[in-house]
């Protein structure tokens, strides 16, 4: 039934999700403006359409200088990220479905570059099998399909024999709109989406093993039949 498992990157892999909130807290903290969670959180697995510069100086109503507080925001998120584990159960994972014979693969709205970058700074680099961004599939992002379509095909499998990792609801919507499976793994960023479509949700890759994951699918998948 399952040949391979595709991971999302940011949030599911590697926390650069909370650590990007924080290096934007950090930079607002000298004006005194909190930093807008729900705003943020539209942006999470797909376009940035939400400008935390833009709606500081609306706040502040001062001229700011983008460039100084960009770099404020951006170096204390690397200073977070060069210290960053992958996410907890994730080396666990990725061990048991090697144990299984599964394939493994990343499909990311984050270009290829960003995920191989980071790959061996988690000492992932010979996990995955294929790593695609979207910078392969011409810029575009989740919730559209194409980067998962992509995965699967540089896997080598059917989408529909593929269970995808997820940690937000455009990365969700991606995976279902390419055919594939849906395990959700909300993070502290994303714990208040709906992932009502997922076809499992849990709180940590630790809860769950993939033997677990991969009954609950044949089940659900059974029940679904007319």
């Amino acid at each position: 039934m399952i040949e391979a498992i595709v991971f999302d990157f940011d949030g599911t892999i590697l926390d650069s999700e909370s650590t990007a909130v924080l290096g934007w807290e950090h930079a607002y903290a000298p004006f005194g403006v909190p930093f807008p969670h729900d705003l943020w959180a539209q942006n999470i697995g797909t376009e940035d359409t939400f400008d935390p510069f833009d709606y500081l100086v609306a706040q502040t109503g001062l001229a700011l200088n983008r460039a100084a507080i960009e770099d404020a925001a951006h170096g204390h998120h690397r200073a977070l990220l060069a210290q960053a584990e992958p996410m907890p159960g994730v080396r666990e994972r990725i061990a048991e479905a090697k144990e299984l014979g599964l394939k493994l693969g990343i499909a990311s709205s984050s270009s290829a570059n960003w995920v191989n970058f980071y790959l061996p700074r988690l000492g992932l680099l010979f996990d995955f099998a294929v790593v695609r961004g979207r910078t392969d599939v011409g810029g575009k992002r989740k919730p559209d399909p194409a980067v998962y379509l992509s995965a699967c095909a540089g896997l080598g499998v059917a989408p529909t024999a593929a269970l995808a990792v997820e940690d937000s609801r455009n990365g969700m919507l991606a995976a279902k709109g390419a055919g594939m499976f849906c395990t959700a793994v909300p993070n502290a960023q994303t714990r208040h989406m709906d992932f009502s479509e997922a076809d499992l949700v849990v709180d940590s890759l630790t809860a769950v093993r993939l033997t677990e994951m991969i009954a609950h699918l044949k089940l659900t998948a059974i029940s679904r039949k007319p």
